[in-house]
């Protein structure tokens, strides 16, 4: 799994039931497993597919407009496209179930995961196919990171700040995914950081025990 590439991707969808509402626009970034820097990137607006419902308030919140919607995809060559992308970019290993993408997002286990699940069974496929089980969910992260009191704010803007990052264009797909490759970068850097830079010790004898290691400041100055 060290060698697999990251896949941080965002949807935009007509509503928040994959049963109800479609996929209106998709847009990801990979990611070099080891240094996190940009291999590709693709977008692309979906055209409505199986009857599924568009309502005006995910237009308004997406600040997706249908002349975009409608000069997109259609659900086959979305698909199509889609699973032919992912393969392009999984690692080299032993089996293909090694090199298979990790899924990074905000939300993206129990929204956008699901969303593109229902949307290619009809093709006999699954995120599964093409990403580890599972991914990278930056908003428990976030949680356990800025969650202090238990009523803060942790959407991908709210958490971009915390982090002194910037979105542009809140809800745009691809926007959302540059700032999220940029949170996951945040994140990664803290729990890569070298001895002496805000990591912990190798060293066992160092290490806290009993309940001294469990004592801490939340929100502390």
């Amino acid at each position: 799994m060290i060698k697999s590439n990251y896949c941080v991707l965002d949807i935009e969808s007509g509503g928040l039931y994959k049963e109800k509402n479609p996929i209106t626009q998709f847009a990801a970034i990979i990611l070099d497993g080891c240094t996190l820097k940009e291999k590709d990137r693709w977008e692309t607006f979906v055209k409505p597919y199986d009857g599924l419902v568009i309502e005006k308030q995910a237009l308004q919140h997406t600040m997706v407009s249908m002349s975009d919607i409608n000069n997109g995809m259609t659900k086959k060559e979305f698909a199509a496209t889609a699973k032919a992308w992912f393969a392009s970019h999984q690692a080299k290993a032993k089996t293909a179930e090694q090199g298979r993408l990790i899924m990074v997002g905000h939300n993206v286990l129990s929204f956008d995961r699901p969303f593109l699940d229902a949307c290619f069974a009809e093709f006999g496929w699954s995120c599964d196919d093409y990403f580890f089980p599972g991914g990278i969910d930056t908003l428990p992260l976030a949680k356990l990171t800025w969650g202090v009191k238990g009523d803060e704010k942790i959407n991908l803007g709210a958490c971009l700040g915390y982090a002194k990052l910037k979105l542009t264009d809140a809800h745009g797909a691809m926007n959302d995914v540059e700032g999220n490759s940029d949170l996951l970068r945040w994140f990664m850097r803290k729990l890569r950081a070298k001895r002496g830079e805000g990591g912990s010790s190798d060293n066992a004898e160092e290490r806290a025990r009993g309940t001294e290691f469990f004592e801490f400041m939340c929100g502390a100055k």
